[in-house]
């Protein structure tokens, strides 16, 4: 059966089978816990740019290090979510905590292929940490609130340590400094988790088992291919600000812009919750960013760059706790939603990747073909997946 098959004999929408809620307690140890997973994600620029300065990673390897620990983030979430009970979470949480800081540490001593492989490490003992996170999340009793507040969190802590790192232990120790400061936050969070919950509710079965159906398929590859659109879009944000004739330290105000204005996306999403149906915000989000490519393709001048690099950020948050919500509505079992952090780790990564590929040695624009072209699979996959209402 296809997607659209699917889609059309789709239901409107269930109530989700009841799931025990975690504690405030519980769950703000484990976003806790995630938010220290994804720091990378923001500081990927910060330190291995700082590799690329100091020597120790050429060019071509800042691109495929980005790649291999955001894959390997991906990779290893999924696995956890499908592979590792909700039990026994202090001990194991605790552990992949020590080990992430391990890997922080060891790539202090490496360079080159050294520091890939690290950083590897790093992004698999990563995804587990996401996977309490995204557990927690989707056990909640509102979970695009509790996804906002978690993107939202992420995001600013991004935004705190990429901008006080640079300023502080990295003047005297350069890219280790950042790297110890990072690998003694990890075992701040393995601490907190000893402190956090021992086991979670157990998600209730489809009628399929513990398999996901075609339509739940469907509602991870939207979400693949969104990300993939946004990333490979902010990937080449320099090199379009620059066509746009912005400095290169007006192209990083405009960067630091997106990025704030990201914090409020998280947080008007937050305030919206369920009011609204995740697949019409999507699709409605959809449009804008269809409308926002369109503009940077036609070559704008300088402030309507910015103005669209603004917008562009605040849709980026706005939107992710929507496709939590997406997820439960295609599967209330909430298993769908379980791999939500795996569908978009990975879409982070292939998307830059492709569009390196597209790209070439051609022009930046290129960028935009492919990012668009995800965004058109995505909203198309959205469209497909919407509930139909009984006749």
């Amino acid at each position: 059966m296809s997607v659209s098959d699917a889609a059309v004999d789709a239901p409107a929408p269930v109530a989700s089978p009841p799931v025990a809620s975690p504690s405030r307690h519980d769950a703000a140890i484990s976003q806790g816990v995630g938010v220290v997973a994804l720091l990378i994600a923001g500081l990927q620029p910060v330190i291995l740019g700082a590799m690329e300065r100091e020597g120790r990673l050429t060019t071509a390897q800042i691109g495929l290090a980005a790649t291999v620990e955001l894959m390997a983030l991906g990779v290893a979430c999924g696995l956890a979510a499908a592979l590792l009970k909700p039990t026994n979470i202090r001990l194991k949480i605790a552990i992949t905590c020590l080990l992430h800081a391990g890997a922080m540490l060891a790539t202090t001593l490496t360079s080159g292929v050294g520091v890939i492989l690290t950083r590897a490490l790093a992004g698999a003992c990563a995804g587990v940490m996401l996977w309490l996170a995204i557990g927690v999340i989707a056990r909640a009793s509102k979970p695009e609130r509790a996804s906002g507040v978690f993107v939202t969190l992420q995001t600013f802590a991004q935004l705190v340590l990429a901008a006080s790192l640079p300023a502080t232990v990295m003047i005297p120790w350069g890219v280790n400094g950042a790297l110890v400061c990072l690998a003694g936050i990890s075992v701040l969070a393995g601490l907190a988790a000893l402190a956090g919950p021992d086991r979670l509710a157990v998600l209730p079965k489809s009628d399929e088992g513990g398999t996901l159906d075609v339509r739940s398929i469907g509602g991870l590859a939207a979400v693949f291919l969104w990300m993939a659109f946004i990333v490979a879009l902010w990937v080449y944000l320099e090199p379009l600000a620059a066509r746009a004739g912005l400095t290169p330290r007006e192209a990083g105000l405009a960067v630091a812009l997106a990025l704030g204005l990201q914090v409020l996306g998280g947080v008007a999403a937050t305030a919206v919750g369920d009011r609204v149906s995740p697949s019409n915000v999507l699709l409605g989000v959809g449009v804008i960013n269809a409308v926002i490519l369109a503009t940077l393709w036609s070559g704008p001048g300088r402030s309507v760059f910015v103005a669209c690099v603004a917008a562009f950020g605040f849709l980026w948050l706005f939107a992710l706790p929507f496709q939590t919500l997406l997820l439960i509505r295609i599967d209330p079992t909430r298993r769908a939603s379980m791999q939500l952090g795996a569908a978009q780790l990975l879409g982070s990564s292939a998307g830059p990747l492709a569009a390196s590929l597209v790209v070439g040695e051609g022009p930046v624009r290129r960028a935009l073909i492919l990012s668009g072209a995800c965004l058109a699979l995505a909203l198309g996959l959205i469209s497909l997946l919407r509930p139909k209402s009984p006749a």
